[in-house]
């Protein structure tokens, strides 16, 4: 009897699995405390609410999966737990697991939710896992977005399938804000209906990600990725210059925009009513090419009278024309107004006169 006792003292002392599931529990009180277990089974009971598990100092595993619980409390002193399996219960929002330093796994997967109820998350308690927390399990939560996870840096793999993401557009921002992300699963969600959708979450991902909805990602979609965003971009910068140059090319002359801001606000022209016609662009100020000369310029001896320089000087030269080559200076005649008058007549001043006060007024083009 003695070697039997201290045989079974053995056993309890070393004992690191306690398997207590499928046991129809309803509390956790029941359980004889053990420094040495490391792992606990208590899945598939009817615990209802979790509380006594401060004896479990150096408890590394605790699986309360399909039960009735209600509520994440009581686990502050679990300091060595590094996974927690809280699927298939009745609990509405995460919280209360800031203290567990070493958390790297948590599943809370398919919440017995009502219909009106969604799923929350303590923006505290995520901020608290964000530097240990490497596998997160959220299925069919009825998430319609996954902001709340952005912190989670050293993320490693994400299961969030059969949930409520409408578009890639909902998912992508988040991901690439996972640095650490290897694994993701959005399976049986509507945003798979995307075109390019799964381009578009491995852009949005990176270069780390491996595993997609359960397939691997080629190293030749991650080329094609590369060389689309690559067009992308470049098709962006080019569409940002072409405004730039579209100003410097089709740039309006000050008298012209002045005309435009003149129409635009009802400015009338004083001398729109006194004119028979109507300026080009209705316009007070309009600027005109100058008028091409009505015949080809023929070029001639130079003449010596006087005179007759000071007309050639003029700005009716095209106008001009000599019936000889070489005249007399006495003899030499000149288009004026369409008729020919001689240079030596006394008239022809007067008429000088009164043709260069023509010629100095602005022109007008119909």
């Amino acid at each position: 009897m003695t070697k039997h006792k201290v045989f079974s003292k053995k056993a309890k002392t070393n004992l690191t699995h306690l398997y207590l599931n499928d046991k129809n529990m309803t509390k956790i009180s029941t359980i004889y405390p053990t420094k040495n277990i490391l792992v606990l089974y208590l899945h598939n009971n009817q615990i209802s609410k979790i509380e006594k598990l401060s004896a479990f100092a150096h408890l590394t595993h605790l699986y309360l999966q399909w039960n009735n619980l209600r509520k994440i409390e009581n686990l502050d002193s679990l300091k060595n737990l590094k996974q927690l399996y809280l699927g298939y219960n009745k609990i509405t929002r995460l919280e209360n697991l800031g203290n567990l330093k070493k958390l790297e796994q948590l599943h809370i997967e398919r919440q017995q939710l009502d219909g009106a109820v969604r799923f929350d998350f303590d923006p505290e308690c995520l901020c608290a896992l964000a530097n240990h927390l490497k596998v997160l399990n959220v299925k069919k939560l009825k998430l319609a977005n996954i902001d709340a996870l952005e912190p989670l840096w050293k993320l490693e793999i994400l299961l969030a399938s059969e949930n409520n993401f409408k578009s890639t557009d909902d998912i992508t921002h988040v991901i690439s804000a996972l640095y650490s992300l290897r694994v993701l699963d959005l399976q049986g969600c509507t945003a798979q209906r995307d075109v390019h959708y799964r381009e578009k979450v491995t852009a949005a991902a990176g270069h780390k990600l491996l595993l997609l909805d359960g397939k691997m990602i080629s190293q030749s979609t991650r080329n094609f990725i590369k060389n689309f965003q690559t067009i992308k971009l470049e098709k962006q910068r080019r569409a940002s210059e072409k405004p730039k140059t579209a100003e410097n090319t089709n740039s309006k002359s000050s008298f012209e925009s002045v005309s435009e801001r003149s129409s635009g606000t009802g400015f009338v022209d004083p001398f729109s009513a006194v004119l028979p016609h109507k300026f080009p662009g209705n316009s007070l100020f309009q600027v005109t090419t100058r008028r091409q000369p009505a015949c080809t310029r023929v070029l001639r001896k130079p003449v010596k009278s006087p005179l007759l320089t000071k007309t050639m000087s003029a700005n009716f030269c095209d106008e001009m024309a000599f019936r000889s080559n070489e005249l007399h200076p006495a003899a030499a005649v000149v288009m004026l107004q369409g008729r020919e008058i001689k240079a030596g007549s006394p008239v022809f001043k007067d008429k000088l006169r009164a043709h260069r006060k023509i010629q100095s007024l602005p022109s007008i083009e119909h």
